[in-house]
């Protein structure tokens, strides 16, 4: 892939930092989270974990402000920080991660998933369990995009690259699956 085309981006011109906050008065993690998803703890909530798409464990929907077609950024965690996950379904934040939203408007998955890789890649190794990865330090670090004529973001490109992707891994896992 050529990246010649490309622009560097401030993070914070792109994209906002949601506040999310919890909405029950009494919250209780011991009673209020499940590391299970069933069908009362059904909202995925983003805490510091490192792995399964940084969700760490599910709420009640009721009992959280929530987004959707946001970035998860980890701030905290001893592996995770600075770990960075799409999260296209409604989804809450616990404490040590963070949702942000493009200040454009993205209905894509695809597209969030192609942010979400560049962002981790700017931003993964800056940070540190000593040095978290919070907002007023992420949003001042630069990203790398590909640019339409008018050095803009091309989204219609990241999706486009994202699809291709997604179709090539699953063609692959299909090949593998027939050959065992």
């Amino acid at each position: 892939m050529s990246v010649s085309g490309w622009q560097e981006f401030i993070i914070g011109d792109l994209f906002e930092k949601l506040q999310l906050d919890v909405k029950k008065e009494d919250f209780n993690k011991t009673f209020d989270v499940s590391e299970e998803r069933t069908k009362e703890f059904n909202l995925p909530l983003v805490n510091a974990k490192h792995g399964n798409n940084g969700i760490m464990y599910y709420g009640r929907e009721a009992d959280f402000e929530t987004a959707e077609m946001t970035i998860d950024i980890v701030q905290n965690g001893a592996i995770a920080t600075g770990d960075v996950y799409a999260q296209p379904q409604r989804t809450g934040a616990l404490w040590d991660a963070y949702l942000v939203k493009p200040k454009a408007k993205i209905d894509s998955a695809f597209t969030l998933m192609f942010l979400a890789t560049v962002l981790e890649k700017a931003i993964k190794d800056k940070f540190s369990y000593d040095d978290k990865c919070v907002w007023d330090k992420a949003k001042l670090l630069t990203v790398t995009l590909p640019c339409t004529s008018d050095n803009e973001p091309d989204w219609a490109y990241m999706d486009e690259y994202m699809r291709t992707v997604m179709e090539c891994t699953k063609s692959d896992l299909l090949a593998i699956q027939s050959i065992n």
